[in-house]
């Protein structure tokens, strides 16, 4: 194998070696992993981080799958229509109007778990951090609730419970997900974390429900009451990304 093979394939073995369970990873864990030097790995971080295939995790030395990868993939799932710059523009908008961090969110069919694949924050120091990548449970998140709602995704059994607001009981939960088809959005209060409040609604293409499009954020800025007007505000910015990608 030449050289410029050999570095081709580590590459992509680097890439693969990111997993659910091992989403953050330091260039000396990839070395590790890969079979090479430390300095090996550090140029082929170096190199897919300035492709966007890598990003940094916060400011440390770890990083994590980046956004390009979620753009390739929706080119394969979606018939080649780039959801995430169409959705650009109206993301932004939305984080800027309310504040808080807005999110996009695609279901993988393999293991029924959102993966989001498009990030835009609010003004705010505290967040809820950088999320692009996050493989996340489908049962108690907002994203996960619409794509479960609006693809009859199989809610699975057993449910882990993450707090004590988490809803275990799959028949709660199909009720629920009937709520968010007459509603057109999906509200959570604490479930995955305490604290962590998020509204959903869900993005159209010609085919049907493209991903979902979400707003969280901390309680303290947003209470319950404050819940359905985000809602509408989400519901509303779903609709012009989905007019972009020729969805109803």
């Amino acid at each position: 194998m030449s050289n410029e093979l050999r570095t081709a394939d580590r590459a992509l073995q680097t890439l693969q070696a990111f997993s659910p369970k091992r989403q953050t990873m330091t260039v000396g864990g990839l070395a590790e992993v890969l079979g090479v030097h430390k300095s090996t790995a550090s140029r082929l971080v170096a190199t897919l981080l300035r492709r966007g295939f890598l990003e940094r995790d916060g400011g440390g030395d770890a990083v994590r799958l980046g956004p390009e990868l979620g753009r390739l993939g929706l080119l394969v799932a979606g018939g080649g229509v780039d959801l995430v710059a169409s959705a650009r523009e109206s993301i932004q908008e939305l984080a800027n109007r309310t504040g808080e961090t807005v999110n996009i969110a695609v279901l993988d069919s393999t293991d029924q778990e959102p993966v989001i694949i498009a990030q835009a924050d609010g003004p705010h120091i505290v967040g809820i951090g950088q999320w692009n990548g996050r493989r996340n449970p489908a049962h108690c998140t907002a994203v996960g609730k619409v794509l479960l709602a609006c693809t009859d995704g199989d809610v699975g059994a057993p449910l882990k419970g993450y707090t004590e607001r988490t809803v275990t009981d799959s028949d709660v939960l199909r009720a629920q997900l009937e709520g968010v088809r007459r509603d057109g959005h999906a509200i959570v209060v604490g479930e995955y974390e305490e604290g962590l409040h998020a509204v959903a609604a869900p993005i159209y293409d010609a085919e049907g429900c493209r991903a979902a499009l979400s707003v969280s954020g901390p309680s303290y800025r947003m209470p319950p009451e404050r819940l359905p007007e985000l809602a509408a505000l989400c519901r509303e910015a779903a609709a012009d990304v989905s007019a972009r990608l020729g969805g109803a």
